[in-house]
C-alpha cells in the first residue's frame, strides 16, 4: 500500500535591498521555510512559507512530520486530523499550526499529482481567473507621495486592487491616497494595509479622519485581529470597508470577525490557518454568510482555492524575492489563473532549497 514515506525540510534566506516597515514591524530580510513530502511511489509535493524568523523547519520535523508518515497520500484531510491531534499537546494554534499547514499543503499537492489533475480540478473550484490584488508599494519618508504614487500607477493596469502600506504620517497619507484616488484606472481599487499598526479603535479613527475622504476597496488589518470589537467599531464609524485576518492561526478568530460584523472581506493565510484542509472549511463557511475571502500571500496555493489572490510583482521587485525560486505556478496576467499543470503546478528551485542538505 502506498503511503507517505518522507517529509523533508529546508530553509533559505534572501536579502532585501532595503528594510520594509509595516505597522510596528521592520523586515530586514526574507527567510523562507519549505517542505517536500514524498510518497512511497515517488510522487512529491511541496510547500513554502515566510518563516517570519521562526524555526519552522525544526518544528515540522520535531512535532509534525512523524504524524504524516505512512498516511494515505490520497486522503490529506484525514492526515491533517492526525497531525493536529498528534501535536495538540504542544499547540493547536500558533507556530505548530503553521507547521501542520506547510505539510498539509504539500500533501494536497501529492494527492492532486497522483490524480493527474491540477488541484483546482480536484477541489472543484474551477480555473477562471481570480480577483487579484498586487502589493504595489511600501511608502517611506524619504520618497514623496508623488514618487510612491507613480510606482503604484506604473503597475496598476488590470488589477482588481493595488495595495500600499500605511505610513504613520497622516498628511503624507492624505496626499498619497488623494493622488491614487484621482489617477488609478477605473475598476482598480485601492487597499491600505495598516499591519496591525494602531493600538485601538480610538487611535485608528482619529488618524483616518485626517486622510480626508479616502475611497478604499478596503482598509486592511487596522488592529490585532483578536480585537474584534475594535475592528467592528472602525468599520461602523469610519464608513470604510474592512478586511482582517492576516497571520491568524485560530479559526475561531476568523469566525468571530464575520459573526460580529467586523469585516467586509475576510483575509485568510492558508499556511497560518493550518493548510488547505481547514482553509476549505472556512471559505465555505464565509461564503454561506456572503463574506468574500481574500488570500494572504501564498498566491501559488490560493489561486487553486477559488478566492481572491494576493501577489507581488512576478518580475524583479524590491519587496518579495520568492518569484526567484518558484518554478512554474499560476498564470500572472493581472487576473491570476491557477494553470493546468498537475498538483499545485509549481516546484521549488533546488539551488535555493537543498532538502537533502538541510533536513535534520
Amino acid at each position: 500500500m502506498t503511503g507517505i514515506a518522507r517529509i523533508d525540510t529546508a530553509t533559505a534566506v534572501l536579502p532585501l535591498p532595503a528594510p520594509l516597515r509595516l505597522g510596528a514591524m521592520t523586515v530586514a530580510r526574507r527567510e523562507y521555510s519549505a517542505v517536500r513530502a514524498t510518497a512511497s511511489d515517488g510522487t512529491q509535493g511541496v510547500a513554502y512559507c515566510l518563516s517570519r524568523e521562526a524555526p519552522m523547519a525544526e518544528i515540522v520535523q520535531r512535532l509534525v512530520a512523524g504524524h504524516a508518515l505512512g498516511a494515505d497520500p490520497d486522503d490529506p484531510a484525514s492526515t491533517w486530523e492526525r497531525m493536529l491531534r498528534g501535536s495538540a499537546i504542544v499547540g493547536r494554534v500558533g507556530l505548530v499550526r503553521r507547521a501542520v499547514g506547510l505539510v498539509d499543503i504539500a500533501l494536497w499537492d501529492i494527492a492532486a499529482r497522483r490524480a493527474a489533475q491540477p488541484l483546482w480540478q480536484l477541489l472543484g473550484t474551477g480555473d477562471a481567473p481570480r480577483p487579484s490584488m498586487l502589493v504595489a508599494a511600501y511608502p517611506t519618508p524619504d520618497r514623496t507621495p508623488r514618487a510612491v504614487a507613480d510606482e503604484v500607477l506604473a503597475q496598476a493596469d488590470g488589477w482588481a486592487q493595488v495595495k500600499i502600506s500605511r505610513l504613520p504620517d497622516p498628511a503624507y497619507m492624505r496626499e498619497l491616497i488623494g493622488i491614487l484616488n484621482r489617477e488609478l484606472p477605473d475598476g482598480t481599487g485601492l487597499v491600505v494595509d495598516v499591519g496591525f499598526g494602531w493600538r485601538d479603535a480610538e487611535e485608528a479613527l482619529a488618524e483616518v479622519a485626517q486622510w480626508g475622504d479616502p475611497r478604499l476597496a478596503w482598509l486592511e488589518d487596522p488592529l490585532l485581529p483578536e480585537d474584534v470589537a475594535g475592528c467592528a467599531r472602525i468599520r461602523r464609524e469610519s464608513g470604510l470597508p474592512l478586511s482582517v485576518g492576516d497571520e491568524v492561526t485560530d479559526p475561531a478568530v476568523l469566525r468571530a470577525l464575520v459573526e460580529e460584523d467586523a469585516v467586509d472581506v475576510l483575509r485568510l493565510d492558508v499556511v497560518a490557518i493550518g493548510g488547505i484542509t481547514p482553509a476549505l472549511e472556512i471559505i465555505a463557511w464565509a461564503g454561506e454568510r456572503g463574506v468574500p475571502v481574500s488570500g494572504h500571500v501564498s498566491s501559488e496555493v490560493t489561486a487553486h482555492l477559488g478566492i481572491g489572490v494576493e501577489t507581488f510583482a512576478r518580475d524583479r521587485n524590491p519587496y518579495d524575492p520568492a518569484p526567484a525560486f518558484i518554478l512554474g505556478g499560476p498564470d500572472y496576467e493581472a487576473r491570476i489563473a491557477p494553470g493546468r499543470a498537475p498538483g499545485l503546478g509549481f516546484d521549488l528551485d533546488p539551488h535555493v532549497f537543498d532538502f537533502d542538505r538541510s533536513t535534520p
